[in-house]
């Protein structure tokens, strides 16, 4: 028997997939930008990049380090909200509190947008580099 769903459960089903899909891709960008990196610097190249172009690499590979750890730490503020709801369903209606919840929202918010703000300035860096680079 299949369950009726409203529609606004419906959307935040679709929103929570895309959210998750979009969070995976985050992750392996950074996490593939940063073995790139190790990859390329470990070349006898090294000693011919300006101190410009050593600047942004080392910024551009700290942000995606930084967007990795991120990513990381909000997947386990998810799987912790989940357990939390999951306690709080297990209660009496009357016992429930959302308060830990609420925070673990704001806190997996925070860290998404952080993460999208890493990656974007790791990005700008990297192409910084290249331009510098080409140019």
């Amino acid at each position: 028997m299949a369950v009726d769903r409203s529609p606004p459960e419906v959307f935040h089903e679709l929103a929570k997939k895309a959210g998750d899909k979009l969070r995976a891709y985050v992750l392996s960008y950074a996490s593939g930008a940063t073995a790139v990196f190790f990859l390329a610097l470990t070349g006898k190249d090294l000693q011919t990049f300006s101190t410009p172009e050593k600047a942004l690499l080392i910024v551009g590979l700290l942000l995606f380090v930084v967007t990795a750890v991120l990513c990381l730490y909000e997947l386990h503020i998810d799987a912790r909200r989940f357990f939390h709801i999951a306690k709080q369903m297990e209660r009496q209606q009357d016992e429930r509190s959302w308060q830990e919840n609420d925070a673990y929202k704001t806190l997996r918010v925070r860290l998404i947008y952080g993460s999208y703000l890493t990656v974007g300035l790791a990005t700008a860096a990297v192409v910084g580099f290249l331009i510098l680079r080409i140019a």
